[in-house]
């Protein structure tokens, strides 16, 4: 079974991070974005198939590349918002790019939740 997420992909100063919004709880980084890309799919992988050999439902995948800017953006902002009241310094990523990711899963018995 293939599924295809919108991922968000952040580089740093010292690496890169990538997540999926509709799959809360699965990160990944790397040091190189193409080596993002290779972790982010295994990790959704790796995820969804422990999700589904627990019994638990899989997120469908819902989110447009415009749904996920749309909820980085919030989410940045929620952040810089919470570090500025703390008297933090709110830093910037260097870049964010969205992609969107094709899993093959394992399981073919997934059991989607809508």
């Amino acid at each position: 079974m293939k599924l295809t997420y919108a991922v968000v992909i952040e580089q740093t100063s010292n690496n890169y991070g990538a997540y999926a919004p509709d799959v809360p709880g699965c990160i990944s980084t790397a040091e190189t974005p193409d080596e993002m890309l290779e972790n982010i799919r295994e990790a959704l992988a790796f995820h969804i198939d422990g999700l589904v050999e627990s019994g638990d439902p899989v997120s469908v995948p819902a989110m447009s590349i415009d749904d996920a800017i749309a909820y980085y953006a919030q989410a940045l902002a929620d952040s810089e918002a919470e570090l500025l009241a703390e008297g933090g310094d709110a830093t910037a990523m260097l870049s964010t790019r969205f992609e969107m990711v094709e899993v093959e899963i394992s399981t073919p018995e997934a059991t989607l939740a809508g």
